[in-house]
């Protein structure tokens, strides 16, 4: 399915729509802003690759909301965070959630910072750490990671989290098999594979939802 190159605020609104998220005027600028902020920093702080706005709605923001359905709970933590997604997206579009971003990189958590302080995000904290250092004051009900490495790695850095009854989110492209078969999964509850569809994306999606 092709965007054929929409106006960005009608891109966002009914690529939201298609993913059955209805915004407020309010999140659609916030959305918008975001994405401003990143082509803005992104000049003197690694980001993204991808600066042109379509690209940005289709491959960041609907693929970071398109995982919404899986986040159990109220209280999330995005690891790796970096230009904020997919927790910002999240924490823009549903309030109610409280929403930690979390990076090992000063430039970022300065730039993750600066967009939360600009978007007065109420819903959101950022916090400049590595998450096997991570020891929050309350446990969180989701954890989400995107593109900050290999399932195993992952369950690796942040095993103090994953505490009983918490739900790890790993987004993917590919079906992630391999890594899979390679796993130690002791402590893992259960473990399924999600295929993602993100409007207007021609590409592979794919979701790990792991249960300890």
């Amino acid at each position: 399915m092709k965007s054929d190159r929409l106006p960005a605020s009608r891109l966002l609104l009914e690529g939201c729509s298609l993913l059955g998220l209805e915004l407020s005027e309010q999140q659609l600028r916030a959305l918008e802003m975001h994405i401003e902020h990143i082509v803005r920093w992104s000049r003197r702080v690694n980001l993204t690759s991808i600066l042109d706005a379509e690209q940005m709605i289709i491959r960041h923001i609907l693929d970071s909301l398109a995982i919404f359905p899986y986040i159990r709970g109220t209280r999330l933590l995005d690891i790796g965070s970096g230009g904020g997604f997919p927790g910002l997206p999240i924490a823009i579009t549903h309030p109610d959630i409280q929403t930690v971003l979390l990076d090992s990189s000063k430039k970022k958590t300065e730039f993750l910072g600066h967009v939360v302080s600009q978007l007065e995000l109420g819903n959101v904290s950022v916090i400049h750490e590595r998450v096997e250092n991570h020891r929050p004051a309350q446990p969180f009900h989701t954890l989400t990671a995107r593109a900050v490495g290999s399932i195993e790695r992952i369950l690796g850095q942040a095993q103090a989290l994953c505490h009983p009854g918490k739900r790890l989110l790993i987004m993917k492209g590919k079906p992630p098999e391999s890594e899979i078969r390679n796993l130690a999964i002791e402590r893992v509850r259960e473990l399924s594979i999600v295929e993602l569809h993100v409007p207007y994306l021609n590409a592979d999606r794919n979701l790990v939802v792991i249960e300890f």
